[in-house]
């Protein structure tokens, strides 16, 4: 049996765990801002109750200091804030896109390969299709999720230089939230990309461009035919026919790879192309917004004449230009029809957007979550000095294992039950 790089997608956990409709991701995101909400206004209700009674007990103790009894005030309610403003999922999704791309310019900065910047950024977005930035600051996550995604391909810069590189960073603060990370990747660190499909197919390409293509049986062609049907290609969809030189053919096909290999590293791991499509799906898209004729060409010349009557080459065109659209609609795709005046106009509003959704989660942030050093040394700690911890103490953390063990359940199911002999079910 002869596998296919398709067939060996499918069996991966990024299409099996980390595939969706656009329907499904947008319920998920809509779930995790609803979860996180109700626990940021859980919380800072609870804290603000905390801080009213710590007030009134100063109050009173002050005024019984004077001699003047609760008479003078000492109970007098004080007005409670007004309820927090929480973010809206589209809100959240900017977030996390702006520091999708802080991630990327993180990697750069550190000189990490193409790979283990994208394997970062998907880390990031994994994250937070499950998690707020209202529960997990995103800049926090996203620099430990770039030291992981340093891990899983092998790049092998230390913790210590890495933290050294980073402004006022320990190494605790890049290992604190590491656990919350993988759990919520499920340990699935396997990210397939389109980066080595693009290049397989750069590759072929070039050959069809120089009459050495190895020819499908069905296809009735000789790889000179293809040849000369490619110099013939016009340049623009829907132009006129060209008669280019072998030469200016192998630069017009080297070019096309450079504009679709720039849109792999920014637009297509910055949106939700690898939730939506498979890595053959989003190369071939971007090399359509590259080159359409080249790339319409390439991919008839794997089905037997006529290719346009064929069903699953329409199938498979409607899904490119599906995922085509999506590429083209984030910030950093330019066209040639794009002026400097219009980009600039558009980085300068993104910004500003940006800014006041930072100011704004500023003040929705949840409380019990902002130490991530201090709670990942709490959850690490078992016992208090003396070994024995305080009865206030082992209330709270033993409430917290159940929390954590209920969320557990619900995501992963329960514990496989015991048969007897020690056996368990299948």
């Amino acid at each position: 049996m002869k596998l296919t790089e398709d067939d060996l997608y499918r069996s991966s956990t990024q299409f099996k765990h980390w595939s969706f409709t656009p329907e499904q991701l947008a319920s998920q995101r809509l779930k995790t801002n609803i979860t996180a909400s109700e626990r940021v206004k859980a919380a800072v209700k609870r804290q603000r109750a905390q801080r009213l009674r710590q007030q009134d007990t100063a109050s009173t103790s002050e005024s019984e200091r004077n001699g003047s009894g609760i008479e003078n005030g000492g109970n007098t309610p004080i007005p409670m804030d007004k309820e927090v403003n929480c973010l809206t999922v589209a809100e959240e999704q900017k977030l996390v896109n702006t520091f999708c791309e802080r991630a990327i310019d993180l990697g750069t900065f550190f000189k990490f390969p193409t790979e283990v910047i994208a394997t970062g950024v998907q880390y990031l977005r994994r994250f937070y299709l499950y998690n707020s930035p209202m529960t997990y600051e995103p800049q926090t996550i996203s620099r430990s999720a770039m030291f992981i995604a340093n891990k899983t391909e092998g790049h092998h810069l230390t913790l210590e230089k890495y933290a050294a590189g980073l402004t006022k960073t320990s190494t605790e603060q890049v290992l604190a939230p590491e656990y919350l990370i993988v759990q919520a990747l499920r340990f699935h660190f396997d990210v397939r990309h389109p980066f080595r499909g693009l290049k397989g197919g750069h590759l072929e390409m070039v050959e069809m461009a120089k009459g050495n293509a190895a020819i499908l049986p069905t296809l009735g062609k000789s790889a000179k035919e293809l040849q000369a049907e490619m110099q013939k290609l016009p340049r623009k969809a829907g132009g006129p026919p060209t008669n280019t030189t072998i030469k200016d053919l192998e630069k017009r096909v080297t070019e096309a790879y450079g504009h679709a290999s720039h849109i792999l590293k920014t637009a297509a791991i910055l949106t939700d192309s690898y939730f939506l499509y498979t890595p053959s799906q989003t190369w071939l898209s971007a090399h359509l917004l590259a080159d359409e004729p080249l790339t319409h060409f390439y991919i008839s010349s794997k089905f037997p004449p006529p290719a346009t009557s064929n069903p699953t080459y329409t199938k498979l065109l409607s899904k490119l230009r599906e995922c085509a659209a999506l590429l083209s609609s984030h910030r950093s795709f330019t066209s040639s029809s794009t002026s400097k005046e219009e980009k600039e106009a558009r980085e300068k509003k993104e910004q500003a957007e940006v800014q006041q959704l930072i100011k704004k989660l500023r003040h929705c942030r949840d409380p019990d979550k902002m130490d991530l050093v201090k709670l990942n040394k709490a959850q690490k700690r078992d016992a208090a000095e003396g070994g024995q911890l305080e009865e206030s103490k082992a209330k709270r953390r033993k409430l917290e294992r159940e929390g954590y063990q209920k969320e557990a359940d619900e995501f992963w199911g329960p514990e496989l039950p015991k048969m007897e002999n020690g056996a368990k079910a299948n």
